[in-house]
């Protein structure tokens, strides 16, 4: 009979254990216990705005001001807002970008906020590669269609760019566009993971000087 009492206990004692992972979060309930902690907030996200400073909110909560390294953030899917500081009204915008938070990651965002809604800088994360393999994955956009993609250097294809497979290192990336800025980037791929870039450009101002050589 003891047996049986001890057999029910124990089948119960899985049917609730299974419905608590079923139903709680268990990686927001860990990430907040000390010590624990550390193994699921052990990603960093590092903000930076050329020529000025701006506004920072990571999903709706006011980060302060760049330049900003917030670290010991849990894995996950995050809204970043940043705003330029102006001492008085402007045309500048409030710019919203998504961001994958991965662990044992870091991202970056290194952007310059120009009038209205132009950037130019890039936004680089990582994801978990899909595909298994010894090398990292590589995925890069642009907000310019058909920028060219340099890889050291060398032509590598036309954005947008879908999981290139290349070796752990470092590599020197360019992307550019006729009109546009361009954007130089050191970039580390990781075996086991996509590393995806973002770019942004603004646009080349036309002088009046080229205007008139055209004319002529």
């Amino acid at each position: 009979m003891s047996k049986n009492k001890t057999a029910l206990l124990m089948i119960s004692f899985v049917i609730l254990f299974c419905l608590f992972l079923y139903f709680v979060p268990v990686k927001e309930l860990f990430s907040k216990i000390p010590l624990i902690s550390k193994f699921y907030n052990n990603t960093t996200l590092e903000i930076v705005t050329q020529k000025g400073k701006a506004k920072i909110w990571i999903n709706g909560e006011d980060y302060g001001e760049t330049p900003a390294k917030i670290e010991d953030l849990p894995e996950g899917n995050y809204v970043v807002e940043i705003e330029k500081i102006v001492s008085e009204d402007s045309f500048y915008e409030k710019h919203s970008f998504q961001i994958e938070l991965t662990k044992n990651t870091s991202a970056r965002i290194d952007l310059e906020i120009g009038p209205e809604d132009l950037l130019q800088g890039s936004i680089l994360y990582y994801t978990p590669s899909k595909v298994s393999s010894k090398d990292g994955l590589l995925t890069i956009t642009s907000n310019i269609q058909n920028a060219k993609v340099y890889l050291d250097k060398e032509f590598l294809k036309e954005a947008p760019v879908s999981n290139i497979s290349l070796k752990d290192n470092q590599y020197e990336m360019k992307i550019s566009a006729t009109g546009y800025e361009s954007v130089e980037i050191p970039i580390y791929i990781r075996s086991g993971y996509q590393l995806n870039l973002k770019t942004y450009h603004f646009p080349i101002p036309v002088s009046l000087e080229a205007v008139e050589t055209e004319n002529e």
